[in-house]
């Protein structure tokens, strides 16, 4: 039998298992729908909004009631409790029932015109420092907006001119995410990890199943072995798990509107080659030790670490040089950095590095597997 019978041999054994299992076909289509629906759902709102924060105000005038109404008609965050005192504010926020903590002290009002005004100090949950820097942000504009017009209106109460000399001001704009949206930056991330962990396991299920004891002999005999049984078994699984990667760049892209402004067809490619680096990796483990409990484990440890240390989440820079060395093995950190340079415009040439990386992880363990299939098998 030729290298075309046995690629066809083994994909229709395999599809004829999928149909028959559905707990194996359902890792293929229910679970990655799930996944990309939950995960679109949770970020589909782009931006934190009315997130809870406590305000103590303990000057009860014009000043602080001014800020309270501008912390009021904050879109970003929402008074959730008006303690009475910073013991309570802090029990509210041990308690998770705000994230920040606004404390408006007495003399507020007398301070605007006075050298030593009292501090409006912000409290905020650094253990969740994306929302809680988030809600201080918010606080924080509201109350410097109120402060600069209130400020204003206390020196032309006591008339003094306005300065004709400005101090030069520091501006920070924001590149490439201007609306410094959630749903596009954590879902360039979430959803291909979430796909390249799930390759890996589903990889290891449809191999390990083949195991007698540590045996593929009867495995080989069914299907020939070799390249083309393998690259048979793998098609189902890296089809489906390619179309779901483009289903989730059609729906971030093409529903969303977050623009790809490099090539999309290129991002999707480089998806197939991740996931068909992935599998390799997997059978690699498989075949390598056969034993598809540690498999399992190990496919848990690569790539369910892989975005932590990928650089997109964490930054590496100045990190441990394990931290940096790990970083640079895994095949979801070379795919990111091509798919967010593919997302801000990068020519072609810029990924042809990653590309070249990429599918190193595919050739490399497939030669080993091979390698690995050509030893002896007892039926065990």
């Amino acid at each position: 039998m030729g290298f075309s019978g046995r690629f066809i041999g083994a994909l229709r054994r395999e599809l004829a298992h999928l149909g028959r299992d559905g707990w194996d076909l359902g890792m293929l289509t229910l679970f990655p729908a799930c996944a990309i629906t939950v995960v679109a759902a949770m970020l589909i709102a782009a931006v934190p909004r009315a997130l809870p924060v406590a305000v103590l105000d303990q000057s009860n005038g014009t000043v602080s009631r001014a800020i309270v109404r501008a912390v009021s008609a904050s879109a970003a965050v929402t008074i959730a409790a008006r303690p009475t005192s910073m013991a309570e504010a802090e029990r509210l926020a041990r308690a998770g029932q705000v994230w920040a903590i606004l404390s408006i002290p007495e003399g507020v009002d007398r301070g605007l015109t006075r050298t030593d005004t009292p501090a409006i100090q912000i409290f905020y949950n650094a253990s969740f420092l994306t929302i809680g820097g988030s809600a201080e942000s918010a606080l924080q504009s509201a109350v410097s907006a109120v402060l600069a017009e209130k400020g204003l209106d206390a020196l032309r109460a006591r008339g003094l001119p306005a300065m004709r000399i400005s101090p030069p001001k520091v501006q920070a704009t924001v590149l490439f995410n201007p609306q410094t949206s959630f749903e596009w930056y954590l879902q360039a991330l979430i959803q291909p990890a979430v796909l390249h962990l799930l390759t890996a396991c589903v990889v290891v299920m449809a191999m390990g199943r083949e195991l007698r004891g540590k045996s593929l002999a009867a495995w080989k005999q069914e299907t020939g072995g070799g390249l083309a049984a393998l690259l048979g078994k793998l098609t189902p699984y890296l089809v489906a798990l390619t179309c779901w990667g483009a289903v989730w760049l059609i729906w971030l892209c093409g529903v969303r509107g977050w623009a790809m402004n490099g090539s999309l067809l290129l991002t999707v490619f480089a998806q197939g080659l991740l996931f068909a680096g992935t599998a390799a990796i997997s059978l690699l483990l498989v075949i390598g030790v056969r034993k598809a409990s540690f498999a399992f484990s190990a496919s848990a440890l690569y790539a369910g670490s892989a975005l932590a240390y990928s650089g997109g989440t964490l930054p590496l820079d100045g990190g441990s040089g394990f931290a940096r060395n790990w970083s640079a093995a895994l095949p979801f950190t070379h795919y990111l950095r091509l798919q967010m340079d593919q997302f801000l415009g990068a020519p072609v040439s810029v990924a042809l590095p990653q590309i070249g990386v990429l599918s190193l992880y595919v050739v490399v363990p497939m030669v080993l597997v091979l390698l690995l299939l050509r030893r002896p098998e007892e039926e065990a």
